[in-house]
């Protein structure tokens, strides 16, 4: 068991009135959408720390106006930290609490069986007329980060015609597996979420900005368990979650 959670029942022991505190106690969190799986695992194991978690999943410009305009959210998880600094900027982030908690690739992902290292320098006459899914890359940072990939491989301009953008990178995964397109660019930790994605390969990590997961209390947020539950994000137990889920470590 690690420290924390044996920390949190040593405490539930000597204080009954807190343990009762923590049992009934609701975390709202507003996290980027290629966490979901994340958060399934690790929402029956909150439970036993008295954490009730309640997850929101969107592309990270999503949820971080929608906590501009208001949203109850107690936490942010961005796949990207520039909306988390959009959120700094605005005054609305406890920036103490600012931390990493996972890292991730980018894939390219197709249901049919095919080399797709090799397709990566050939991606228009892969395509072959069909449509390449990505999130939208004018706001998302899955599409983001696969905007500064194919630019980086001299593809970009050749493709933009032939984009087939979604909400989040759960959209764009959702694209190739309904086979609305035959290929799509999404996080490393997507491929396993769907059984009908027979083929994929990474992205040079060269080829785009470092793909950082950060984590943030939001300001005004009250929870006596939100310290604990973001320790449970960068500790043992959560990136032990984050890596069955396909993620790297947070380095942090």
């Amino acid at each position: 068991m690690s420290r924390l959670p044996l920390l949190i029942l040593m405490i539930f022991a000597a204080s009954p009135a807190l343990a009762q505190t923590f049992s009934l106690d609701n975390i709202r969190v507003f996290a980027a959408a290629s966490t979901q799986p994340v958060f399934q695992d690790l929402t029956p194991k909150l439970k036993h720390l008295g954490i009730n978690l309640i997850a929101v999943h969107a592309g990270s410009a999503t949820l971080a106006r929608q906590i501009e305009h208001g949203a109850g959210a107690d936490v942010f998880i961005t796949a990207n930290d520039k909306w988390m600094d959009y959120l700094i900027n605005l005054n609305l982030v406890q920036t103490d609490t600012r931390r990493d908690i996972a890292r991730n690739r980018l894939a390219l992902i197709s249901t049919q069986i095919l080399d797709l290292k090799a397709a990566l320098p050939h991606l228009k006459e892969t395509l072959n007329g069909g449509r390449l899914a990505l999130a939208d890359p004018d706001f998302v940072p899955a599409g983001r980060y696969a905007k500064e990939a194919l630019t980086y491989l001299g593809q970009w301009s050749g493709l933009k015609n032939q984009l087939a953008p979604a909400k989040d990178v759960t959209g764009a995964l959702m694209l190739v597996v309904r086979e609305a397109a035959p290929l799509g660019i999404v996080y490393a930790s997507d491929v396993g979420r769907s059984d009908l994605i027979k083929s994929f390969a990474l992205f040079p990590e060269i080829s785009h900005s470092p793909i950082v997961y950060q984590a943030a209390a939001i300001k005004g947020a009250k929870s006596p368990a939100l310290n604990a539950f973001l320790a449970v994000l960068s500790g043992p137990e959560g990136q032990k979650a984050f890596a069955k889920a396909g993620f790297g470590p947070s380095y942090d």
